[in-house]
């Protein structure tokens, strides 16, 4: 992990600490920006930039990042491709999550945005769409971005298969299972990552 982003994220935590002493009672942005940073989230994040980096074959391209939280799925992304002709944009549909993650990786070359992915959002300019947050989101939803992205852009889907959380809507008990339930045309890798209390599911593919 890289010590210049763990001390950002602890100078934001003791901003919104402070913030929360003049009525700003935002306090729960602490534990979540501490997650964001943990080794889980990290390593889970760089497998797919890593693992996405050996089938994307071209030097320019737009990579959108749904559910980005703050940003450190599109950091990871930056770290594999640092040339300029390589654009990542990172939503979420929280607009404190810009906020926070311009103050995480404002030296970083990422546009970060606040949409509601399936607010019919027009996919045709973009070469890969990259979502770590499936567990989380309705089945239909992820047919849904597949469906209406172009033939030729590339999804990179993560969930996982840790059940005991309620927000935890889309879990799977396989990798395999995960990737057929998507329908794709053309799947480049499917793989799990044993993360100790359970298993991080992704599928690469078109």
């Amino acid at each position: 992990m890289q010590s210049t982003i763990l001390n950002r994220a602890l100078k934001l935590c003791e901003k919104v600490y402070d913030e929360s002493m003049y009525g700003v009672d935002d306090l729960y942005r602490i534990k979540d920006l501490v997650h964001s940073v943990d080794k889980n989230h990290w390593e889970s994040k760089e497998w797919l930039a890593k693992e996405f980096y050996k089938h994307y074959n071209y030097d320019a391209g737009h990579f959108y990042v749904v559910g980005g939280w703050y940003g450190m799925m599109a950091y990871q992304l930056r770290k594999m491709w640092p040339e300029p002709n390589i654009n990542i944009t990172s939503s979420d549909m929280d607009p404190m999550c810009d906020f926070y993650a311009w103050e995480l990786f404002y030296d970083q070359d990422i546009a970060f945005e606040t949409m509601n992915v399936n607010d019919q959002l027009d996919f045709s300019k973009y070469s890969a769409i990259i979502n770590t947050s499936c567990e989380h989101m309705e089945q239909e939803d992820l047919i849904g971005i597949i469906k209406r992205k172009p033939k030729d852009t590339w999804i990179c889907f993560q969930t996982n298969d840790y059940v005991e959380l309620d927000a935890h809507i889309n879990c799977w008990p396989d990798a395999q299972i995960f990737a057929d339930s998507l329908g794709l045309e053309y799947v480049a890798y499917v793989g799990s990552l044993d993360l100790g209390d359970f298993n991080r599911h992704m599928v690469i593919g078109k």
